[in-house]
């Protein structure tokens, strides 16, 4: 915090907020430090959610010494340290500098939680899927190099800062002004999605920047322990989910295009820029703008279920995770396959490995506790907020796979959520930090205070 207060103080704006909320964390910190600390897989879920749970509620203090609710403040801060990108700002070119700065020191701090979650938290819990197989695959390869969780994590962070300043440097060639770029850059590779400018890179108008943007996007939504295989020149195994995203990524691109030429008049150049920027920004879960999508309707239907997919899994996107539906497809391509070959063995591969039972169950069941949980959360979100159908299941989307805008004039790319109650904003954050934990944890933790309490 001290870092937008100096910018602040420098630039002549209010920087006391930032001050407050330096000096109250700090006091904070030190007394949590001083509580002890547990032992444990329910403790690894507990400390998993409890410190996203805990970094909001502190790092929403500037935002509220700065004239905003707090439940408006803790929306703007759960969805910049989720990498959702939805905001409550009207008119985000009014905030002081130091304001847009901590918004995107948010993202850059969120992408960088939710790498390490991937790397070395998901890993030792096995209800979560193949993050565990994905990690052990690398480890395995790497032991002699790379001893311990502790070593990877530290390179990955390297590498994942190292792509934040690129981008910036790379914005700042482009034409962009500094302070914007170092915004920009953390916000892109975040894969978070806060801007500026109420027009998002739109504003610039620059197919330069837009390319910057696309490219470093994809970079922030593929797997962080691809890159450190790659520097550190060990063998280097096809990972299908990364081929698979780029496909997904690029076809659905083609069949925007095509539409857009199509149906609406923008000519060939813009329609070519206006829907791969669109469909990367939407599929990597970062919610960037550079044209108002809401009324090309085969455009906005196939965004809103590339939201779904998301990237690769240990990287900053959002999303159910690309290599949860391939393993989800090739199941149901096995359970076809056995029932006219009823003698054939069960063959659900990933990465050429035959996977395990439990490893395909835990699949389907995330899926399933992700559907259901959609499903419900559509409707409670229309209860409370009375809106149309299509706000209602957009923002509910936009918030659990941490893309940022809806699909409604309301809550697309030129709206916002300040027009909600604080009700509704409090439960759309409460889906933020569900979808940026994958679920589970929370739903763990829940669970154990149930059972805590009941057998108290």
């Amino acid at each position: 915090m001290l870092i937008p207060a100096i910018t602040n103080k420098c630039l002549s704006y209010e920087w006391k907020n930032f001050l407050a909320g330096f000096i109250i964390t700090c006091t904070s910190g030190v007394i949590f430090i001083l509580l002890g600390k547990l032992n444990g897989t329910p403790a690894i879920f507990a400390i998993t959610s409890c410190t996203w749970i805990a970094l909001p509620l502190f790092a929403a203090i500037p935002f509220y010494f700065d004239n905003l609710s707090y439940v408006d403040a803790l929306f703007e801060t759960i969805s910049g340290i989720t990498t959702t990108g939805a905001t409550i700002f009207n008119d985000i070119e009014k905030q002081s500098p130091g304001i847009l700065l901590w918004r995107a020191m948010l993202h850059g701090i969120g992408g960088f939680g939710v790498i390490t979650l991937g790397i070395a938290v998901f890993p030792m819990l096995k209800i979560l899927g193949l993050n565990n197989l994905l990690y052990s695959e690398y480890s395995d390869a790497t032991k002699r190099k790379l001893p311990n969780t502790r070593s990877v994590v530290i390179h990955v962070t390297a590498i994942y800062y190292s792509l934040i300043l690129l981008c910036v440097f790379s914005y700042y060639l482009a034409g962009m002004p500094l302070f914007d770029a170092i915004c920009h850059g953390m916000s892109a590779v975040s894969t978070g999605g806060f801007a500026n400018y109420n027009d998002s890179i739109g504003h610039y108008n620059n197919p330069m920047l837009e390319v910057i943007t696309i490219i470093f996007m994809i970079l922030g939504s593929l797997p962080f322990l691809s890159y450190l295989k790659i520097i550190r020149r060990l063998d280097i195994c096809h990972d299908e989910q990364v081929s698979y995203f780029v496909r997904v990524a690029i076809v659905s691109s083609l069949f925007a295009c095509f539409w857009l030429y199509q149906n609406v008049d923008l000519g060939v150049s813009l329609s070519f820029r206006c829907s791969i920027f669109t469909i990367t920004s939407l599929i990597t879960s970062t919610g960037y703008a550079i044209c108002n999508h809401i009324d090309w309707s085969f455009i906005s239907v196939l965004a809103f279920f590339l939201t779904f997919v998301g990237g690769c899994s240990g990287s900053s996107s959002g999303g159910i995770k690309i290599f949860r539906l391939i393993i989800f497809l090739r199941s149901i391509e096995n359970h076809f396959r056995l029932l006219l070959n009823p003698g054939a063995g069960d063959r659900v591969k990933f990465n050429g490995k035959i996977l395990e039972n439990d490893e395909v169950h835990s699949v389907f069941i995330f899926f399933a506790i992700f559907m259901l949980t959609f499903t419900i959360s559509s409707i409670v979100m229309s209860y409370l907020s009375n809106a149309d159908f299509i706000t209602s299941i957009s923002s509910v989307s936009a918030t659990l796979t941490n893309s940022g805008p809806g699909f409604s004039n309301l809550i697309g790319p030129s709206g916002n959520y300040s027009s909600f109650s604080n009700e509704v904003k409090l439960f759309l954050s409460f889906l933020m930090l569900l979808g940026r934990l994958e679920i589970l944890p929370i739903y763990f933790c829940i669970g154990n205070l149930f059972l805590f309490n009941r057998e108290k």
